[in-house]
């Protein structure tokens, strides 16, 4: 085994070995994967190989895209014959619901080029010899580009293809410890000998929290039971060795496909099951659990009234093995919090499909410092020390039983909570706070109202909070409104280099003292990584509030511009907690409590202010993210209850109400502003996104500056643009297709109803440019609706009820 490496993978099943295979076609073969058993020994050897397009998001259909066209050939391009399928799969509908559902997913699939086709019961059955819709399939939704692989013999395929560019693999290899030395470099141990590299990649699938934990970091990891069952062979596929599409239920919550001359048949239809919560043996290679026939058997028993055949099969052998999940179900791939060079790319529920995206993905991060696709949402800094081990069993377990639900964009996980509230919880609860939760913390999403409860239903289309919602709003607009914001994420930024690093950082100038501005963060590639809130509260002392999910993620990018001395950056602050106070009465509320002046010249828009406010120490920020009036007030958490109460009780007898998570993006669409993850990331560059007004033109050195000068004469990928629709119907929904004379033409990114204006508003990028008053078409769930080019802001687009 070599001594040093440029990377070193741990963990030999079809990730790590798809990302060894990546870098050594990027040129980077000085590389070292250690398995300390044989190759795909983990939940590789027994996963059920399918290879779906279908996902329930864009960044899932990439995923899915990207991994049969680079199976397709694989096995003549690196000289290893595998076994690849293209099948392509159809899922079925059995209500109205996942009718809606499956439009949708096909009209993403529009906006990506690809060809998912709703289809009729009778459409299923004359392209599947054995299936039979019956009386209670509505429709489906078709994948030409769904297939299946070998596990095994892909990931042998890959291994060769990376040695054959001279990258190394060391088999029954332990790793015993993980070490960063003083230079930087990391020094792996193992029971062979040792290897100094410059990057790490724990690739260890259900040992990555056990990895993890030689490096001092707890990864949210946590493993489940998997079963499907293979049958015997059967005389009519012995006969017709034709391929057939496989079938994908999710009400009756199974697949099915061929497997050589029988059937392959998997369930969801259990209660998820965690194992190993006393912790992960130290071997577990090529082995399985112990069958669990019951839990196969009801959904075995539902699915036979549409594959009868399935009655005639016997059963050759079960297989219950282990997958990893997350607490959001999604992959933990990408740079490890505060371990320069280090990466993650493990717990990949769809290990097979996503190993392809995460070795190309984690090739970008390290030959390139940052991925062609966002991918944030498997960035494993969005979770934090919040997420426990026993936090992440019982959310995992209750993914697993919604692992075929239908994502409705408004549905609120109940397991293991609360995890983070602020002291307000309870008395917020006792008021008809639904909450949901943002990065562990709890957060009021709306209110019940008399006439508004929660009922727990979920639809694409009117659901019960929408009139609390309206009246939430409507009473910001005409009086006011306080939301008890858990979980900013702040940093604070001290010393007297502060300025020179936060304007290397940022591309806008910095604020005066006393100011506030919204600035951004590009990539050296120009594009948009991040925002933050920047409040300069003293010659050299800053406060920067940013995206709640980005805490982690956005540390780990200001510190790589770091200087050795002049500067501290604090993630958080003594100040944790804040209060929203916004609405044109905001002012008459909040003047009484503080000997501060409140008023328009004293405190304009965009200025910022250490107060007192009911007896407490307060940084007042005078801005506003929907578009009113009004304050963040940014405070201890101990004074919180205290100045709550205070302001509820000087509110009263102006009407105020309180306001959730609903409402403050409701209104933030109205004002055009861009959500991070949603309307802008690192897919954009400035200029795309419209946000280019926010690039400083007189700094002559900031990241990206070189990148944004080129973009600047050519012409723009995307326009960023806003969209009023006509009449009422279910909102916009993200991704949705914006389509001119029927041809796709761009996507919406954020949509809903803008109570204030009473209209249905979408944000969203168009690969066109467009002057207002042009019409196009947004396709909501399957059907086209008539959607005008309007100037942003929708809401008060002079800004004078910011500025009063």
């Amino acid at each position: 085994m070599k001594t040093h490496a440029q990377v070193v993978i741990i963990g030999g099943g079809a990730v790590g070995v798809s990302v060894l295979y990546h870098l050594a076609k990027a040129g980077v073969s000085d590389c070292l994967l250690i398995e300390k058993n044989e190759l795909t020994s983990g939940s590789t050897w027994h996963a059920a190989g399918n290879i779906p397009t279908y996902a329930n998001s864009w960044g899932g259909m990439r995923a899915g895209n990207y991994a049969w066209r680079l199976y397709k050939d694989l096995g003549e391009t690196v000289g290893y014959p595998i076994t690849y399928r293209h099948t392509g799969a159809f899922w079925p509908a059995h209500t109205r619901e996942r009718i809606d559902f499956f439009s949708h997913l096909v009209g993403i699939s529009k906006g990506l080029g690809y060809d998912l086709a709703m289809l009729s019961p009778a459409e299923m059955d004359a392209m599947h010899p054995y299936f039979r819709s019956g009386e209670s399939v509505m429709g489906g939704i078709f994948d030409p580009y769904e297939g299946d692989v070998d596990p095994s013999q892909l990931t042998q395929a890959l291994a060769k293809g990376a040695r054959d560019l001279g990258a190394e693999v060391a088999r029954f290899t332990q790793v015993t410890g993980i070490t960063r030395q003083p230079g930087g470099e990391w020094h792996v141990s193992t029971d062979k000998g040792d290897v100094v590299c410059e990057s790490v990649v724990n690739a260890s699938g259900y040992y990555g929290r056990a990895v993890g934990e030689m490096v001092e970091q707890s990864l949210p990891v946590v493993t489940l039971e998997h079963q499907y069952l293979v049958t015997e062979s059967l005389p009519e596929l012995e006969a017709d060795p034709k391929n057939f599409p496989l079938v994908r239920d999710p009400d009756i919550m199974y697949y099915l496909r061929r497997e050589r001359n029988g059937l392959l048949l998997g369930s969801y239809g259990h209660e998820g099951r965690p194992v190993w919560l006393d912790g992960t043996p130290d071997c577990f290679a090529n082995q399985l659990f112990p069958d669990s026939i019951d839990d196969i058997a009801k959904v075995l028993e539902a699915a036979l009234s549409h594959v009868p055949i399935l009655g005639e099969a016997g059963v050759s052998r079960f297989i219950n093995g282990p997958i990893p999940y997350s607490p959001d179900g999604a992959p933990l791939c990408g740079p490890a919090f505060g371990l320069p060079n280090f990466y993650h790319a493990c717990c990949f529920p769809v290990g097979i499909t996503h190993s392809a995206a995460a070795g190309k993905t984690l090739t970008e991060w390290i030959t390139e410092g940052e991925p062609e696709w966002d991918m944030s949402n498997w960035d494993p800094r969005r979770f934090g020390d919040w997420a426990t081990f026993d936090y992440t069993a019982k959310r995992a377990s209750e993914l697993y039983e919604h692992q075929y639900a239908i994502p409705y964009p408004h549905r609120i996980w109940k397991s293991a909570r609360p995890v983070r509230r602020t002291p307000l919880y309870d008395t917020l609860k006792a008021q008809g706070a639904v909450f949901g939760q943002v990065a562990g913390w709890e957060r009021a999403f709306w209110f019940e109202t008399d006439v508004a409860k929660d009922d727990g239903e979920l639809s694409f289309h009117h659901e019960v909070w929408h009139e609390a919602v309206r009246a939430e709003c409507e009473g910001l607009r005409d009086r006011a409104g306080v939301m008890d914001h858990g979980g900013f994420t702040r940093y604070e930024v001290e010393g007297p280099g502060a300025t020179d690093f936060l304007d290397h950082v940022f591309c806008g100038a910095m604020p005066a003292v006393g100011r506030v501005k919204l600035s951004y963060m590009l990539t050296p590639k120009g594009k948009v990584w991040s925002e933050a809130t920047i409040a300069r509260l003293a010659e050299d002392r800053f406060l920067l509030c940013g995206p709640t999910l980005a805490d982690q993620r956005d540390h780990d990018w200001m510190t790589q511009f770091l200087p050795e001395e002049g500067v501290s950056l604090r993630r958080g602050s003594a100040f944790d907690a804040a209060l929203m106070v916004m609405g044109p009465k905001s002012r008459d509320i909040l003047q009484p409590l503080t000997d501060a002046d409140l008023s328009r010249d004293a405190a304009p828009w965009m200025s910022v202010r250490e107060i007192t406010i009911a007896d407490a120490e307060a940084i007042a920020l005078r801005v506003s993210y929907i578009g009113e009036l009004g304050w963040e007030l940014h405070m201890r958490s101990e004074d919180l209850e205290t100045v709550y109460g205070a302001i509820m009780r000087e509110g009263r007898s102006e009407g105020i109400v309180q306001f959730g998570s609903y409402a403050l993006n409701a209104m933030r669409i109205e004002k055009g502003y861009h959500g991070w993850g949603a309307d802008f990331g690192i897919e954009y560059t400035a200029l795309d996104a419209g946000l280019d007004r926010f690039v400083s033109k007189k700094k002559d050195r900031f990241v990206g500056r070189e990148a944004f000068l080129e973009q600047v004469k050519q012409p723009k990928d995307y326009h960023f643009a806003g969209f009023v629709l006509d009449d009422d119907g279910p909102d916009p929904l993200s991704s949705e297709p914006i389509l001119r004379e029927g041809k796709p033409v761009g996507y919406v990114t954020s949509g809903g109803t803008g109570f204030r204006i009473g209209r249905r508003i979408a944000l969203g990028y168009l690969t066109i440019d467009v002057e207002p008053g042009e019409v196009f078409d947004i396709e909501i769930l399957g059907s086209p609706e008539r959607a005008t080019v309007t100037t942003l802001p929708f809401y008060d687009p002079e800004n004078t009820r910011l500025k009063s």
